[in-house]
């Protein structure tokens, strides 16, 4: 019953993430079904329950609802001035504040981008302005951060320059700093994973060791988890029993174990709070104090209490932890080591030692692997299935060596020679890892919820095959239910007669993926952030692609080499197969163009320049013409040598028109009889400079696409949007609706948005 309650407050924190649900009517719907729970518990048991399990969804649904909730709109101004706050929250390159003055904002949570070196609790003031957090990227299936930040009550952004630092008097952050610098001073090797392995500090991990243990299926170890409090606890567990049976041999015999199970619970919370006190550690703290104090009392473990207990705890302090892939791993993985432990342990609960050691480490390597997969894949987009052979060794001498030889050395006085024989030991780990870095499959296709069900379904089936009634579901229910999806799937890819066309959410870019009949896939531009490291292709475009189970992409097609169109190109061509790329025109020199040419020649893909006149029919159906640029067309203004495509299908057409302006436009007008399409998309993100009155008109659409975000003034324009409206061509906007689908069967038309 308590773990269906926990279930239900999890379905209420989700429910009220996605749906909000005003706090007092959650508050008053929570108050009203566990009141009249006393009354009726005695008389109508199972009607008590479901009231029960009712209200703690409502308590979830108020929990997230409470925490998301900010402080009355905030007025931004753009002129600058003084903030001043503490810091609660830190990572390499972002801040979480919460503002002491001005006294009209004090106790609200800001953001701070910034890389400088600062702890929780410092006090940090700011010469800057107060901008409200963008929704940016509002694509199906990808979780913005910045929604995320609005779940734990961050609204709003900080922009400016850190004008003076002061240290904070935080116990906790001084102490973790003063571990911090005793590992820096001791001269070992890897210093930045012995932090990872003891203070939870990962700040310092290059992307090469992080690749590389994401690689290995063993990044895991670099975030402190249940084995690492398991091996800290289990240490000072038997020195404290030790210590216990040579001072009190004859007063305490046999009630060693109870004593050094109470005293063990000390340890495992300093460790938590010594390691950052993340969630995966919160967890593991929570499940082993209920173990030791299980101990203690001589009770029963109920393991799968203990799990519920430790999810509503976490959950109930970090509602907004639900949606994040840390916290999702870490209780799934410990499900699943359970229940598989349940399951196959007694098999070879009769074995030696050593044999039943090995046999348990592989049975809980494979549990973690195949429980987590689906969520593995939808977050990483890859998988290592010898990642089994990684873990036997990489854990034993990292997790059960190392860490404890870290920890020792950090306390004890001149313990700089275990810190060093620590650094040996993660680099001969880290020499093998590099070695054996094998198997890593990237990208693999991405699960939906639907699937996600199905999987865990199969393989709970599988696991309890004996049961009559699981028997029963797997043949008639289960395996149908698959074959039937599967086979929609393939219908869905190959047989299906629809053009969708999809305008993915860039920001203030280009990104249009096509998906037609035969299974043909086209993308057209990149999308990229200015003045930003941001991989729109690894970020944005891999996981939309993924999650539409596209591997190959028949073209890439880019319109003009500027950065938010080609950036996220790049990174689609060096992990996807892509078997023709189109350009408009080219730009050597530019690092970014230099990057996708790199990429499209190690794939070998056959490189293409379209200019006007060129027609390409597709036995799909699908017809491209192309209207601009026409040969030796040479402006300086790269923009203008945008490709403009004319795509039909059927009696339905789109024309695309990259970043061109109102020169080309009457280039466009005076060479061609018809420019009409049913849909269009809007020229340069509607700046002022384009959509000219004549060119609408002669366009003449049903429905006009605006790709656009923040980043640059005036685009888009309000001049060029009020020209739509003048002659009434509604307008879709990715920065409002997010990713636009425009879908045709060749004379019918309708859209979705990812509002």
């Amino acid at each position: 019953m308590f773990i269906a309650a926990v279930l239900a407050f999890t379905a209420g924190i989700y429910g009220g993430a996605v749906l909000p649900v005003p706090l007092a009517l959650s508050l008053l719907g929570s108050i009203l079904v566990l009141g009249i729970v006393p009354f009726i518990i005695n008389r109508k048991t199972r009607i008590a329950w479901v009231l029960i399990i009712a209200g703690f969804a409502l308590v979830g649904a108020m929990r997230i609802t409470f925490t998301a909730a900010t402080p009355a709109h905030i007025e931004t101004k753009e002129m600058e001035q003084i903030y001043e706050g503490t810091i609660t929250e830190a990572s390499p390159y972002s801040k979480i504040v919460r503002l002491i003055t001005p006294e009209t904002l004090r106790g609200a949570k800001v953001m701070l981008k910034t890389g400088e070196n600062l702890g929780i609790g410092d006090r940090v003031r700011i010469l800057g302005t107060l901008k409200e957090l963008n929704m940016t990227f509002r694509n199906p299936g990808l979780i913005s951060m910045r929604w995320i930040r609005k779940l734990e009550g961050v609204s709003y952004e900080l922009k400016g320059a850190i004008v003076s630092t002061a240290a904070g008097n935080d116990r906790i952050e001084a102490w973790r700093r003063f571990l911090a610098s005793r590992i820096d001073e001791s001269g070992s090797l890897h210093p930045d994973i012995i932090k990872a392995l003891t203070i939870g500090d990962t700040t310092g991990i290059t992307e090469t060791t992080k690749n590389l243990f994401l690689r290995t299926g063993t990044s895991h170890i670099l975030s402190i988890s249940g084995s690492n409090i398991t091996i800290v606890t289990a240490f000072f567990f038997l020195i404290v029993r030790m210590l216990l049976r040579i001072s009190f041999p004859m007063r305490l015999r046999g009630d060693d174990r109870r004593y050094a199970a109470l005293a063990s619970i000390p340890f495992a919370v300093l460790f938590m709070i010594t390691a950052g006190s993340g969630i995966p550690i919160i967890r593991a703290t929570i499940m082993i104090t209920a173990y030791m104090l299980g101990i203690y009392f001589e009770r029963s473990r109920h393991v799968g209490n203990a799990v519920a207990l430790s999810a509503l705890l976490v959950l109930f302090i970090y509602p907004h932890s639900l949606f994040t892939p840390s916290c999702q791993l870490t209780f799934v993985s410990v499900i699943f080591i359970i229940i598989f432990t349940r399951v196959f342990f007694p098999l070879f609960q009769s074995l030696r030692p050593v044999p039943k050691w090995f046999l348990s480490s592989i049975l809980v390597t494979v549990s973690a692997m195949l429980g987590t997969l689906p969520i593995v894949l939808y977050h990483f987009h890859g998988i290592n299935f010898i990642a089994v052979v990684h873990n036997l060794i990489a854990v034993p001498l990292m997790c059960a060596l190392a860490t404890p030889l870290a920890l020792l050395g950090v306390l004890i006085p001149y313990g700089d020679y275990l810190l060093r024989l620590t650094g040996q030991i993660i680099n001969a780990a880290v020499l093998v890892l590099e070695y054996l870095n094998k198997g890593y499959l990237y990208p693999v296709v991405r699960p939906n919820l639907i699937e996600t069900a199905g999987y865990y379904a199969l393989l709970l089936s599988l696991l309890f095959v004996r049961r009559r009634i699981v028997n029963f579901s797997l043949a008639f229910i289960l395996v149908p239910l698959l074959c039937i999806c599967a086979i929609s799937a393939v219908h869905e890819r190959f047989y299906n007669k629809t053009v969708r066309f999809s305008f993915i959410d860039v920001g203030l870019g280009d990104a249009l993926l096509v998906e037609a009949p035969l299974g043909m896939r086209m993308l057209i531009d990149g999308g990229g952030l200015r003045g930003t490291e941001f991989d729109v292709g690894k970020t944005v475009l891999t996981p939309i692609l993924l999650s539409k189970k596209i591997m190959t992409l028949d073209y890439v097609i880019n319109t003009h080499p500027h950065g938010d169109h080609t950036s996220g190109l790049a990174y689609v061509a060096n992990h996807f197969d892509v078997k023709h790329v189109v350009l408009g025109t080219s730009a050597p020199g530019d690092p970014i163009y230099e990057n996708l040419m790199k990429a499209v020649r190690r794939q070998n893909a056959v490189i293409e320049t379209w200019r006007r006149g060129d027609l390409f029919s597709f036995e799909n159906g699908l017809v491209i013409e192309v209207l601009h640029p026409p040969f030796g067309f040479a402006l300086d203004n790269a923009n203008n040598r945008s490709l403009v495509l004319l795509l039909r299908y059927g009696e339905t057409s789109f024309l695309l028109t990259g970043d061109i302006d109102s020169t080309v436009e009457e280039d466009l007008l005076n060479n061609r009889s018809s420019i009409r399409a049913d849909i269009l998309k809007v020229p340069h993100h509607g700046s002022r400079y384009s959509s000219n009155p004549y060119f609408l008109k002669a366009t003449s659409p049903r429905l006009a696409v605006l790709t656009t975000g923040p980043g640059i003034p005036g685009i888009p324009s309000e001049e060029a949007l009020q020209r739509y409206r003048d002659i009434s061509i509604p307008i879709l906007r990715t920065d409002r609706q997010g990713l636009i689908s425009i879908t045709t069967d060749g004379k019918n038309l309708w859209y979705t948005t990812g509002e």
